[in-house]
């Protein structure tokens, strides 16, 4: 998919604002992939020419695809399994690799432990434990703490020989997406001046280098939707951000949700911190800090941060309590109210944030109910491998048939702009007021937000038309539409009736949508009341 940058569309649509130009003539265009990495990917490219930025496209997913080739946990073929497959035996490694290696033995001993790539043992044992819905024994969690205590590798200094010295499984994911999304941006320059500026966002780790500078949300991790609005939002210029948090992934057991993200030296879940987003010069640092972010307490991350150059962080607390580092401030960008997603009303700022206030405070209350659309975008074609993103609209309709709120409008629109690909969908491309809606209304910006699984998504429509009015109780039309260029075709129509008393609905999947529902229900603050 493309993108122009000098195209307008809805502000519920999640993509990046890219404010610097050059005084060579230049576009934008987005590229979107699902199932890169286990997630989802977004390429966005300032380029001369389509040909330029089809080009940089390619070379990024060839250089994921060569260093995932290296550090994949799930490759038996890949280098890092083969080392584990061959240990007390120091052997050679590739020169990213021992460069990971000896980054992960740095961001342990900076953390005090709290960075750990054995927390992969403790990742499987709550894996296995949650599939008969319970939480792993004391004894259960201390026999995996006793196993991981032996250090997983050694490097010799001399000669970069590492010898694998575990018998237990061992994971650089908290550290290796970030270096991989890292290399991979650099890598769309090489070779082409027609190459200006990229961001490469691959679930929740972002680069943004060359001559772009990048408005980027922050998600709520009580509010994160496709169509959610901000907690804040960030300017950066040649920088990594990166966001950890517990909200996307994790474990339900007896009702209760429990992290993806353990503490290693507890073995235990983390739950008093919601989000960390970090934002650092390199994406390694900010990957590897992110997920510490999440581990140490609130002031315990500050304090690191701060001891590091150039690093700085905003967290979420369990309770919505929002700490800055003394200099994100400066990164931060105007906000208006009516854009600022509810954190937690109640909640104040914490201790360590520079200027005190919180956008949870200021946000607005917003609609009484909320209409949540879930859906998954079909892969079952494409064998475990990544695929584009198909084009998808959804929209609302009033029983007259007239359109009153687009809610996701996902199209192509670089190269000959919008009107080249919009019409492939085809009900919503029809009607005209749907279309001078979106040419009224200005982009956003690409969200930081935790990794979630690939080609599923979630979005809210607040009750409110295009201009903001809320709509009155009644009868109304949901319509989700998703095609491909010049490819399949899928409409879904579900008749909904608003009258002030939730519902749940299932809507039937089909070649591009495996699956869809609806929940009409009360606003909600809180995380565990909005699952």
């Amino acid at each position: 998919m493309h993108c122009r940058k000098r195209v307008r569309l809805i502000p519920t649509i999640a993509v990046v604002s890219c404010i610097a130009t050059s005084a060579r003539s230049a576009e934008d265009f987005v590229f979107r992939h699902e199932n890169v990495m286990g997630t989802s990917l977004e390429l966005r490219v300032r380029a001369t020419t389509p040909r330029a930025a089809t080009a940089a496209e390619t070379r990024v997913l060839a250089e994921i695809d060569r260093l995932s080739a290296i550090f994949s946990g799930y490759d038996a073929e890949s280098e890092f399994s083969k080392l584990q497959k061959t240990p007390h035996s120091p052997i050679k490694v590739s020169p990213e690799l021992l460069t990971i290696l000896k980054a992960a033995d740095y961001w342990m001993e900076k953390s005090g432990g709290a960075f750990d790539p054995r927390v992969e043992s403790l990742t499987r044992l709550w894996t296995r434990a949650a599939k008969a819905d319970r939480a792993p024994s004391a004894a259960e969690l201390a026999d995996v703490l006793q196993k991981i205590r032996a250090p997983a590798w050694r490097i010799e200094s001399t000669s970069g020989l590492v010898e694998y010295r575990s018998d237990q499984p061992v994971s650089l994911n908290a550290i290796a997406k970030g270096y991989i999304v890292g290399k991979a941006a650099v890598r769309a320059f090489e070779g082409d001046r027609s190459v200006l500026g990229v961001l490469l966002n691959i679930g929740g780790d972002l680069r943004v280098a060359g001559d772009m500078t990048a408005r980027i949300g922050v998600a709520s991790p009580f509010h994160d939707s496709e169509t959610s609005a901000p907690i804040t939002r960030v300017e950066v210029r040649d920088k990594a951000v990166a966001t950890s948090g517990n909200y996307k992934r994790g474990f339900q057991i007896q009702g209760k949700w429990y992290s993806h993200i353990f503490d290693p030296r507890t073995g235990r879940p983390v739950d008093h911190v919601t989000g960390a987003t970090v934002i650092a010069a390199d994406s390694t640092t900010a990957d590897a800090l992110a997920t510490i972010c999440n581990v140490l307490s609130i002031d315990e991350s500050l304090r690191l941060v701060k001891s590091i150059p150039g690093v700085e962080c905003l967290l979420i607390s369990g309770d919505g309590r929002i700490a800055r580092s003394d200099g994100f401030n400066r990164y931060e960008a105007p906000l208006e109210k009516t854009q600022s997603a509810q954190v937690n009303p109640k909640a104040k700022s914490e201790a360590g944030s520079t200027d005190g206030r919180s956008p949870a405070a200021d946000a607005a209350s917003g609609a009484e109910f909320e209409l949540a659309i879930k859906f998954e975008i079909e892969s079952k074609n494409n064998n475990g491998r990544r695929y584009r993103r198909p084009y998808v609209a959804i929209w609302i309709e009033d029983k007259e048939g007239r359109s009153l709120r687009t809610v996701i409008l996902w199209v192509s629109l670089g190269g000959a702009g919008p009107e080249r690909w919009i019409h492939e969908l085809k009900r919503w491309h029809r009607d005209d007021k749907a279309r001078r809606e979106s040419d009224d209304l200005d982009l956003l910006h690409t969200m930081a937000r935790a990794t979630s699984v690939p080609g599923v998504y979630e979005a809210i429509w607040d009750g409110k038309d295009d201009h903001g009015k809320a709509v009155p109780d009644g009868e109304y039309t949901l319509f989700i539409e998703a095609a491909r260029e010049h490819g399949t075709y899928q409409i879904i129509r579900k008749p909904i009736i608003l009258e002030r008393k939730p519902f749940t609905a299932q809507l039937k999947g089909d070649i591009e949508i495996k699956s869809a529902s609806i929940a009409y229900r009360k606003v909600s603050t809180t995380r565990e009341a909005a699952k």
